[in-house]
């Protein structure tokens, strides 16, 4: 979709479309680039073809695609509330189906895991600082070693971020 997006904003900034042209190059890309995506997806609409097809449709098409979505930027705005209306709808099915803990592990366990890598990372070695500072000949010394803390650390981050969706899909 990226080698589209400066045709786009060049033929909005010909045609004289400034919400379009702005909105495409604020919003494209980045935290925000789903209203990009939704305004590349309406032109795709106009114009009859998928979004990977838009740079073979010719010109004058797109042309006219987009000084139609610049006339009406409600229905564009309207498809982007739309998408996000589905996608919060989608979650909160997920959270009523299943029982609190189905979605309550992945904060609880970041939040775990966050205070292990302080522990491990910064907690552990100011205490050794301080003692060592006033003289102290003793030490907290770690019971997990480093590897065995990085592969606890990366198995949770593997299943947070969707080997929970392959372990259900293989239980299936």
């Amino acid at each position: 979709m990226s080698a589209i997006i400066p045709i786009l904003i060049g033929i909005a900034a010909e045609i004289g479309a400034p919400i379009v042209k702005g909105m495409l190059q604020k919003h494209v890309g980045g935290a925000a680039g789903e209203v990009g995506g939704v305004i590349v997806d309406a032109i795709a609409g106009k114009v009859g073809v998928p979004v990977e097809e838009l740079p073979q449709v010719p010109r004058e098409q797109l042309e006219a695609a987009v000084r139609e979505i610049e006339q009406d930027p409600v229905s564009v705005i309207a498809a982007y509330t739309d998408r996000l209306r589905v996608s919060h709808d989608l979650m909160k099915s997920e959270m009523a189906k299943e029982s609190q803990f189905g979605w309550l592990w992945r904060p609880a366990g970041m939040w775990l895991m966050l205070a292990c890598v302080a522990w491990y990372v910064m907690i552990v070695p100011l205490i050794n600082a301080l003692l060592s500072a006033i003289g102290a000949h003793t030490t907290l010394v770690l019971i997990v070693d480093f590897a065995s803390f990085v592969t606890i650390f990366m198995t949770y981050c593997g299943l947070y971020m969707g080997g929970n969706t392959v372990l259900r899909s293989v239980k299936k």
